[in-house]
This record gives structure tokens, C-alpha cells and sequence, in this order.
């Protein structure tokens, strides 16, 4: 396959209803005479141009209107022939032509033959450079207006979403940023819907309409003086609503725009495209038919504009565009990489010596956005025609290349190949009639230093990122670029490596590492890096970041708490260690303070804390022991324990931190009461003791039990009674507060005396 164009997509078809004289014009307003038939007459203004877009019949019409600023006068221009090339809205116009009876004036286009010619043409285009064309964010009103017998589609919300804030990202907004490289997007709001009192079966009058929508939002506090971009959703071209899908003005501002085919947003995309002066992605055959950009037919996925509206609206540095003069093998970047990023130029532009036009060379890849572009573009060189001077004139797609794939211009001699492709780069071979002998074009590298500016305090080291790509062209050999740092006094820089060795086309990267001086007052500094090549002077390039050391202020925060260990267990009545560590976490420009350590457990049981305070410096930490004794009769459980901080002249000291206390079940009994005796005095006197039982938590008492029976509890270790004369036996039993309890203690018996 050596090129081929896409063919496009089956369409409903719709109606298509010739503009009517007053499409864009309220009636003819004049201060003088109105013309009779066929009187010549003579006008000077400014021209707006709008197409009225029909896409399934790929036709357009155009309409033309003069402003006469001196005496109000509007009138509509009919063109016998094709007007003059790249008219566009904003230009200023002298024209001389035959009034009509309807107040329109039929004019004969610059291209007519001068002998029978009725009007001579001249215009003064107003586009500026290319690279100012189009920038900044372009401010948009969108007003839904219903007609008495049709209204739109998508609601408000939705509209929105359509233009300004589609959640995954598919919104006209993004398109613009990321197709124009951050250079423009659209914001705004929609109003409405309002009604206005229009229905299908009205003539064709786009201005009435939108001067309707306007009062209507106006009346609902809207100041449209805000919004220099004005967008008319209005009810769809399925129901013959002037047999198109959307209109736009081509360039000005304030500009409007007219969408009829409301749920597709490449219509939105497309108007307002005409709106920002281009005008249509044709192929010779079909003035829509370059479906590799939104100013082609509508139905597809946004995508990217192509090569030569990316230079016509600027967007696309000079840098990154070659025009070709010398045969040679040339590498083409991927059109949708960033312009920083590209390893390679991304438009070769080559003169077409018999129109005066440029053919146009650039390549395509589904990237971001342009992943909804059509395969038959993809990996391929695609081949345009356009004026080159960034007027708004169509683009005209007349190839794609393949690997191997030749496009040929035998009347200019001119023929190029794609030879090869990368996933971001496509290598062609470009003859021209001139041959000539490929030979090294150097230029400028491209630096590019990340993040842009950052902040840190006086003395403190941040790091930026150093990109560098060789611009040259492919017959050029590496080249070695030197990198320095310039920094304030008493700063230390370094850049490493301090040299790059770049083939054409090569990035390398590098790291620049900044320390201010501690000293350093608060300020914003500018840090510079060079680039210098020995030998090459075009390889001169700097680029520059900014190292902000902000105000020192103090910025205090609750402390942070943490016991160590987190948690421990013991039974009821132990008493356990915990360590606390405080740590002052206010900002490095704050004094000391001096914290007050509080205790909180539960009741019945007690607590000490040592040190009570403590004094803190910024980012200091110190220790404290906190002694806890759980409760001899707390249950078996988990208990909360804290310790907090406060401090009498900063209430952002206030904090606290947790531990826990596990109170354990005791069922462990006490040891064997040891060393029970027993003596009689009076004869009748009985008298007990026996040594103390120990126990995990305590011994709580014992049991005194005579001849098998408990006779007494008591907490001493002594026991006395009177007793009538017999043979007696005793034993003694320890029991805890949990109700544990020992063996029995050695027995002892005694005998009594009857008297």
C-alpha cells in the first residue's frame, strides 16, 4: 500500500435548505436612499464570515456581512465567483457591487475575470503571527434555546459536562488544552433553556435566534459582556432547522456559533474551531474529509487539529517546524508529543513552487486524545496542502504513507517516502527537483527545568530536573553540550553530569541540585542554567527555575504521644511501667515550650507520672515513666489509660496518647498457711497461729476449721476460743479476694480436761 486517504463513514441523511438572505442580519438598517435595481454602489467595513456546516451532504454555505462603521449600515454580500481567498471575520473590505432589492449587494469575486467583473475586491487581513493567533482561555457562554415546537436534546448539566467539565476527561476544554499544548481552553456556564419564540417551520435566521437566546439570558442575569465566545444549542438538524449540523463566525472577537446537531461534540469542536479562524479539513474530493481533525465531518471521537492548523493557530513552536530545502532523509516526531519532548521536529514543511502553497508532512500516533483517531491514520505519514501564510483557508489531506509508501508532485519534482516508523517517530526520504546535497542544519537544543519554581527554607537543598534534547538535523553529528549553574552569592550549586553527548534528535537529562544559604532572606531567587556547545554557538541556550525561601514563621502543633510498651497485662492490683515519649512537633522557627503531663485511669485506681513537665524544643522528643496500679477489685478486662499534655500559652499543645492496661482473672490460690500450733491456758483456753500464706495478688484471709467444721475467717494469723472439756483437731485454710484457696495447714489436736 503506497498512500491512501480513509473514506468516511455511512450518514443520515437530512434536508439542505439554502441560507436565506437574512440569515445572520436583522432587516437592512440604512442612513441613506435605498438603492434601486441595479445601482452601483460603493462600500467600506468590517467583513464577519460564517459557514453554515451540512455535514452529511458535505456542503457548507458561507455568508458575508459588512459593517459600516460610520454609518452603521449592515449589509449582506453575495460573491458571483469564490470570494478572495482567506477572507475571514475582522478583515476590512472595500468592495464595489450592485445593490439588490432585498438591501444585499452582489459583489464579483477577486478570481473573476476582469472584463466582466461588476466589482473590484481588495481585503486587509487582520491575522498576526502565527504564534499569538490563538492563546489564553477563551471565555464562552453556552445558552440552550428551545424553539415553541422543539427543544434540545441534552440538558443543562449535560451541555456542561459536553464543553467544560466532562468527568473522564473528554470535555471541548481538554481537547483545546491538550491538542494546543496548554496554549488555550474554553471555560464559562450554560444557561438556560429558555424558549424563544422561533418553531422548525421558521426562516432561516441565525442572528434573530441568537439575539433572542441573548435577551433571554440576559433577563435571567446573565452578563453576556463577559463572554467574548457565544454558543447556540438549539433543537436538532434532523428536524430540518436550516438543513445543517452547526454554524460559526470564521475568526473575531466577540464571535457566535450555532449548533444543531447537539449531541455529537465534535460539532461543538468544529464550530468553535471556526470561531478561533480555521477553517475545514477537506481532501480535494470533500471539503470535510480529513477525518484526522475536528474541522472535518462530525461522528467521531475528538481528536487532535491537524499539522497545518497546529501552525496556523500557533500552537506548534517554530522550533519544531523545518522547511525543507536540500533532498535528504529526514525524522518526523509524533504530532501529538509535547513539544519539549519531541525527539525530532514535528511538521517538515516543503514549498510547492506552482500554487504558492506548502505541502505539509507530519505524524500520527493514538496519543491522549487522538486515541479516537481512525487506525487508517496511524503509524503513517500524513501528507497536506495549505497556504502556509496561517489565513483561513481548508487544509487539504492528499496521502497517508506507509512504510515504503511515496507520495510524488511530478509538476514540482517533488517526491517523499516514508522509509521508516517508531511508536514516536517516522523517518522520510524527501527529493526535491533541486537535489543538492544533504548537508548538517544545527539548531537551537530544547531545555526544558522541572519543577518550574519550588520553595524551602533558608539553607535547605532541592533538586530540579534537567532535560536537554539535539535539535540538529540527521546529518549531524553528536555534539557535546556543556551544562552550568548560575546561583546568588555564598548559594553552592552543582549540575550532574555536567556534559551531555547528544546524536540529532537524542535526549539526555541531568540533576540540579541547589542549596541556599542559611543566611538567605525571604525571597523568591532566580537559578539559571546554561547550555554551551565550543562548537556550535547556535547551541547557546539558558533556561531558568526559581528557589523561593518563604517567611519564617512559627507554626506550632499538637505534640504526638506514645506509650511504650502500647499495652500490658497483670491481675487486679498490679502495678505496671509504662514509658511515654512527647515529641514537640511545632515548626523549627518556634521557641521551646514547656509542656504539662496529665494522667487519666480509671476510678479506684492509682497513677504517678515522672516528670510532670517537660521543656521542648522544635522536633525534640523526652521521656516520661508513667506507673499505673490497677484496682484489687477491678474485673478482668481492658482499660483505657492516658496521659496528656497542656500548656498555659499555646492551646495547639493540647493533646493526649493511649495506652491500655489488661486487669488478668486470678485463679491462682494462695500457698499452704505454714507452721500451725496450739497451746491450752486455764485448761479451757485454746489459742492458734500459724505463719502467713503468700499468695500472686494477696492473701485476702484464712479459715479456721475444728473437727472438720469452719468455726472462723479472720485476717490475723492468730485465733483464740474457750471450749468445754474433749479431744479437739484443728487445721487452717489461706483464701484471696477471688475467692481462691489453699491446702490445708498441718493439722494439730489438743485435749481439754473435764473439771
Amino acid at each position: 500500500m503506497k498512500s491512501r486517504l480513509p473514506s468516511l463513514p455511512s450518514r443520515r441523511i437530512v434536508p439542505f435548505f439554502p441560507l436565506a438572505a437574512a440569515l445572520l442580519v436583522a432587516p437592512l438598517v440604512s442612513h441613506a436612499a435605498p438603492a434601486t435595481r441595479a445601482q452601483t454602489v460603493q462600500l467600506s467595513g468590517v467583513v464577519t464570515v460564517v459557514h453554515l456546516d451540512d455535514f452529511a451532504h458535505h456542503a457548507s454555505s458561507m455568508e458575508y456581512l459588512l459593517d459600516d462603521p460610520r454609518t452603521g449600515r449592515r449589509t449582506t454580500l453575495h460573491f458571483d465567483g469564490t470570494p478572495l481567498q482567506a477572507l475571514h471575520s475582522g478583515a476590512l473590505l472595500s468592495v464595489t457591487g450592485t445593490a439588490s432589492d432585498d438591501g444585499s449587494v452582489q459583489v464579483s469575486a477577486a478570481a473573476t475575470d476582469p472584463q466582466t467583473a461588476q466589482a473590484m475586491l481588495s481585503a486587509t487581513a487582520t491575522t498576526s503571527a502565527a504564534a499569538t493567533v490563538v492563546s489564553g482561555v477563551q471565555n464562552t457562554i453556552a445558552i440552550i434555546a428551545n424553539f415553541t415546537d422543539a427543544t434540545v436534546t441534552p440538558t443543562a448539566s449535560q451541555v456542561q459536562d459536553i464543553l467544560f467539565s466532562d468527568p473522564n476527561g473528554y470535555s471541548i476544554d481538554a481537547l483545546f488544552r491538550e491538542t494546543s499544548f496548554g496554549n488555550v481552553g474554553f471555560s464559562g456556564q450554560v444557561a438556560g433553556p429558555f424558549v424563544i419564540n422561533f418553531s422548525t417551520a421558521s426562516a432561516c435566521n441565525l442572528a434573530s435566534w441568537a439575539d433572542a437566546a441573548d435577551a433571554a439570558a440576559t433577563a435571567a442575569g446573565v452578563n453576556l459582556s463577559a463572554y467574548p465566545r457565544h454558543l447556540y444549542i438549539m433543537p436538532s438538524a434532523e428536524m430540518g432547522v436550516c438543513g445543517a449540523d452547526g454554524a460559526g463566525q470564521v475568526g473575531g472577537s466577540p464571535s457566535r456559533a450555532w449548533v444543531f446537531n447537539n449531541t455529537v461534540n465534535d460539532v461543538y469542536a468544529h464550530e468553535l474551531g471556526h470561531n478561533l479562524n480555521m477553517a475545514h479539513a477537506a481532501t480535494l474530493a470533500n471539503q470535510y474529509g480529513d477525518a484526522s481533525d475536528d474541522m472535518s465531518a462530525d461522528g467521531y471521537p475528538l481528536r487532535h487539529f491537524n499539522a497545518p492548523h497546529m501552525e496556523q493557530m500557533g500552537w506548534m513552536p517554530s522550533g519544531n517546524i523545518v522547511t525543507v530545502t536540500q533532498s535528504g532523509t529526514y525524522t518526523v516526531a509524533a504530532l501529538e508529543l509535547s513539544p519539549t519532548q519531541a525527539p525530532a521536529p514535528q511538521i517538515l514543511k516543503v514549498a510547492k513552487p506552482d500554487t504558492g502553497d506548502y505541502y505539509y508532512f507530519s505524524y500520527r500516533e493514538p496519543l491522549g486524545l487522538d486515541s479516537g483517531l481512525r487506525t487508517a491514520y496511524w503509524n503513517r505519514i500524513n501528507v497536506h496542502k495549505y497556504v502556509g501564510n496561517y489565513a483561513a483557508s481548508n487544509t487539504y489531506l492528499l496521502a497517508l504513507l506507509d512504510d515504503t509508501g511515496v507520495f510524488s508532485d511530478a509538476t514540482n519534482g517533488i517526491t517523499v517516502t516514508q522509509v521508516a516508523h517508531a511508536s514516536d517517530r517516522a523517518t522520510v526520504q524527501i527529493q526535491l527537483a533541486a537535489g543538492g546535497t544533504p548537508t548538517c542544519q544545527r539548531a537551537t537544543p530544547v531545555l526544558a527545568l522541572s519543577p518550574s519554581s519550588q520553595s524551602a527554607n533558608a539553607g535547605s537543598t532541592l533538586a530540579f530536573t534537567v532535560s536537554l534534547t539535539n535539535k540538529d538535523n540527521a546529518y549531524c553529528a553528536a555534539s557535546t553540550f556543556s551544562l552550568s549553574d548560575v546561583v546568588p552569592s555564598a548559594w553552592a550549586g552543582t549540575v550532574s553530569p555536567g556534559t551531555l553527548n547528544l546524536a540529532p534528535g537524542a535526549a539526555g537529562s541531568a540533576a540540579l541540585s541547589v542549596s541556599s544559604a542559611t543566611t538567605a532572606v525571604a525571597a523568591s531567587y532566580s537559578l539559571q542554567l546554561n547550555v554551551s556547545d565550543p562548537a556550535s554557538a547556535v547551541h547557546a541556550v539558558s533556561g531558568s527555575v526559581t528557589y523561593a525561601v518563604p517567611t519564617p514563621t512559627c507554626a506550632r502543633s499538637a505534640p504526638a504521644i506514645a506509650f511504650s510498651p502500647a499495652s500490658q497485662s497483670g491481675p487486679a492490683g498490679t502495678s505496671l511501667s509504662y514509658t511515654v515519649s512527647v515529641t514537640n512537633k511545632d515548626s523549627s522557627s518556634c521557641g521551646a515550650s514547656t509542656l504539662s503531663l496529665g494522667k487519666l485511669v480509671p476510678s479506684g485506681w492509682a497513677a504517678t507520672i515522672s516528670p510532670a513537665t517537660m521543656n521542648l524544643s522544635p522536633g525534640a522528643t523526652s521521656s516520661a515513666t508513667f506507673l499505673v496500679t490497677s484496682a484489687a477489685s477491678a474485673a478482668a478486662s481492658t482499660y483505657p489509660i492516658q496521659v496528656s499534655t497542656t500548656d498555659a500559652a499555646s492551646a495547639s499543645h493540647n493533646a493526649s496518647g493511649s495506652g491500655s492496661d489488661t486487669v488478668q482473672a486470678d485463679t491462682q490460690a494462695p500457698s499452704v498457711p505454714p507452721g500451725l500450733a496450739a497451746s491450752v491456758s486455764k485448761r479451757t483456753n485454746v489459742s492458734l497461729t500459724w505463719q502467713a500464706a503468700t499468695d500472686n495478688v494477696g492473701v485476702a484471709g484464712y479459715e479456721v476449721w475444728r473437727n472438720g467444721v469452719r468455726v472462723a475467717t479472720t485476717a490475723a494469723r492468730s485465733y483464740a476460743e474457750t471450749l468445754a472439756g474433749g479431744t479437739y483437731g484443728y487445721y487452717v485454710v489461706a483464701y484471696d479476694a477471688a475467692g481462691n484457696r489453699s491446702g490445708q495447714s498441718n493439722a494439730v489436736s489438743l485435749t481439754i480436761k473435764s473439771r
